[in-house]
């Protein structure tokens, strides 16, 4: 049972602050080796000690604050991954003509004769030769 006046009817906080933890200093097999250092645990410590409601806003971060209203309308969701924004990269490639091409230069230099290579009969270079016949 509980006493009325244990009842909380106010918020203890307005702001909620997340860290994603990758270590805890330990390995994660089942013998649970010491890593090298402490892992995340003194990082924690430091940046919960400087936490800052109104700097600590950029969810693309290790840690972020959520305001509680946030929390409450997502019906007291905690999971770090609900809040926390992924930043995509994206990647340009080069066109596999260039690659192929490339990788045949760091096999034979960049001055080859296109007909003396199709003479090859095995290795690498044969088989880069069909990959760039595939292609066109």
């Amino acid at each position: 049972m509980y006493d009325k006046e244990d009842k909380v009817t106010e918020p203890g906080t307005e702001h909620v602050w997340f860290y994603g933890m990758d270590s805890d200093g330990y390995s994660l097999d089942d013998k649970r080796n010491k890593s090298n250092g402490y892992g995340d645990l003194q990082d924690i410590v430091t940046k919960f000690k400087k936490r800052d409601a109104r700097k600590d806003t950029d969810r693309t971060q290790k840690w972020f604050m959520v305001p509680r209203q946030e929390i409450v309308d997502e019906k007291y969701e905690l999971s770090l991954t609900r809040y926390k924004e992924e930043v995509f990269e994206e990647i340009e490639y080069e066109k596999p003509e260039v690659i192929l091409r490339k990788l045949i230069e760091s096999e034979v230099g960049k001055d080859f004769d296109e007909n003396a290579l199709s003479l090859i009969q095995g290795g690498i270079v044969k088989e880069l030769l069909e990959l760039k016949g595939m292609l066109g």
